[in-house]
């Protein structure tokens, strides 16, 4: 075998394909559970699969995001389940770029050792009912007092919220020239006035859990504040869609590769000759994966430097792209060859459709900005 082509995992990723393939592949009716599994969650927290790029002086591993792409696309593709995939990503990128990139010395040195550990599980709170994340129409406030703030308001959307035990949530802190300045407050899940509301029902990725809390004269501290005032939705905010883009093109690339892998597999189990077209277009789907996860793997290395790159936007949009047409290609060659899908491989496809729809409408606007940019009609 080529080396070169195919290079030995890192400890890290030998700990994601054990713990995938014992743990994970392993846990029956995974994708049809509601809640996060409490024992798989305490598993992979004992394996030390929390806390990739944290660095080490907080209990981290103090790894790369390249590494953070190969163990997404690792836990899904050895696991075969994308909710659990969702969960631990969503939760690193808090704990990791979030609070590791914007808190203070006090803030890492309180939150990051447990985060990294798994042992407390953080959440990002922006979203709000019937409005998302679109800045003008936030309505949670944070109103000053003499040592701090009260909270009100509610969130909603919230990956992992049902289980959280700090929450990172962004509200409105004034307006400057009739636009909203937003601040983000780390909060844990036993202050005084947070109410964890109950869990939303998504027809898919499970059992990653969304859910929301109810803030209701929420008292706060000036320390509890993270990053700058009144500049959350600039620094954190936006960017976050990015990191979060980005680094779910692993998990995304591992549930290419289960799907892939489980077709191959099912047509090698009924003992099918297959036809050149058969085997030209499998190969084809199987060259396609493979730059797929090479671009995972560059779009994240480029992240590490320059999360504003056109050639990341760029990337990050071929990737959704091939992958959306991927999918597909899977599902119809199964089709054609009479392969009858499993409901884990039903589950995975539904999963990586939704996953693919959450960026949409995000997607669609970045062509746009990049379309018109190519033209020179004043009025355009």
């Amino acid at each position: 075998m080529n080396q070169d082509n195919h290079p030995a995992k890192s400890s890290i990723e030998k700990k994601f394909q054990r713990v995938a393939l014992e743990k994970v592949a392993r846990y029956r009716g995974l994708d049809r559970l509601t809640d996060f599994p409490r024992d798989l969650w305490q598993e992979m927290a004992a394996q030390g699969l929390f806390g990739i790029c944290v660095p080490t002086a907080h209990k981290g591993h103090g790894k790369s995001f390249q590494t953070l792409v190969n163990a997404g696309k690792i836990l899904t593709a050895a696991g075969g389940n994308m909710g659990v995939a969702m969960s631990w990503l969503l939760h690193e990128i808090v704990a990791s770029w979030v609070i590791a990139a914007f808190g203070t010395a006090n803030q890492k040195k309180q939150y990051l050792p447990p985060l990294a550990q798994g042992r407390k599980i953080a959440c990002f709170a922006v979203s709000e009912p019937n409005v998302g994340a679109h800045p003008k129409h936030l309505s949670t406030t944070a109103d000053k007092t003499s040592d701090g703030y009260v909270l009100n308001g509610e969130k909603t959307y919230l990956t992992n919220g049902p289980m959280a035990d700090l929450f990172v949530v962004v509200a409105a802190t004034g307006t400057t020239s009739g636009k909203k300045q937003f601040t983000a407050f780390i909060v844990s899940k036993t202050t005084p006035g947070l109410a964890i509301t109950p869990p939303l029902e998504f027809p898919f990725l499970h059992p990653c859990p969304h859910g929301g809390i109810h803030l209701d004269n929420c008292r706060v501290t000036q320390e509890q504040i993270l990053g700058e005032e009144g500049k959350a939705y600039e620094k954190i905010v936006l960017p976050f869609r990015t990191v979060e883009d980005t680094l779910m093109a692993g998990p995304m690339a591992g549930g290419l590769t289960f799907l892939f892998t489980q077709f191959i597999d099912q047509l090698n189990r009924a003992s099918k000759r297959p036809d050149d077209t058969l085997v030209e277009a499998a190969a084809q789907l199987q060259c396609t994966m493979e730059a797929l996860y090479a671009i995972s793997k560059q779009m994240a290395a480029i992240l590490e430097t320059d999360m504003e790159s056109d050639t990341l936007i760029s990337l990050s949009l071929f990737f959704r792209a091939q992958a959306i047409e991927l999918l597909e290609k899977i599902k119809e060659l199964g089709k054609k060859t009479g392969m009858v899908p499993d409901q884990q491989t039903i589950a995975m496809q539904n999963d990586l459709s939704a996953v693919t729809r959450i960026a949409e409408n995000v997607a669609r606007i970045k062509l746009k900005k990049r379309g018109r940019s190519l033209f020179s009609t004043p009025d355009f």
